[in-house]
């Protein structure tokens, strides 16, 4: 049978869209809390590696020990790594939003982000690209607390000044180099 919405106030029905996901997680995307670094926990593929060997018990000697949490492009090595969670992610945002009363248009709203990467993904290096989505996802869940989301659909150029324009990723020899200026390139990388 399948579910009914709007869902109620709790996470539970969409906690049964994401059986693979700890509820507490669920509630923390719902409360716009998880940070971006930790959206891997929604990444079906991956939940065996939820821990990321932070902690080590010893049976033995009955010793814990623990381990740093990795950084963030060893979390999130490529583009896939990062899109699958995320998309998770946004799933979550748009069944507990639009059951909250959010605009029909919401969807579009990360449809529009996750374009956005994959585009930028292309055409500076990857880690600037993560450090810019970090710093975007720190930004656009502030703005969803105050019940704002169309910030995912924007493009902030002052994020793309610092973590990306400086960072682009080298042309093969014998590309074409175009002479717009930097402002008109990114109108082609978001129309």
């Amino acid at each position: 049978m399948a579910a009914i919405y709007p869902p109620g106030q709790d996470a539970q029905p969409i906690a049964s869209l994401f059986p693979h996901v700890d509820p507490d997680v669920i509630a923390s995307v719902v409360r716009h809390e998880l940070p971006g670094a930790e959206i891997y926990k929604l990444d079906s593929r991956r939940i065996l590696e939820s821990t990321w060997n932070i902690v080590e018990m010893a049976m033995d000697d009955s010793t814990v020990s623990l381990h740093a949490a990795p950084f963030a492009i060893e979390t999130y090595p490529t583009l896939d790594s990062l899109l699958v969670p995320l998309n998770a992610y946004f799933s979550i945002l748009c069944v507990e939003g639009l059951s909250k009363g959010q605009s029909a248009v919401l969807p579009c709203h990360f449809f529009r982000y996750s374009s956005h990467l994959v585009k930028i993904a292309a055409q500076y290096d990857w880690k600037a690209v993560l450090s810019y989505h970090l710093a975007t996802f720190a930004r656009r869940c502030k703005e969803m607390r105050k019940g704002d989301y169309a910030g995912w659909g924007r493009v902030d150029m002052d994020l793309m000044e610092e973590f990306l324009v400086p960072n682009q990723k080298k042309r093969p020899y014998g590309s074409v180099f175009s002479t717009h200026s930097a402002s008109q390139s990114w109108e082609l990388i978001y129309p």
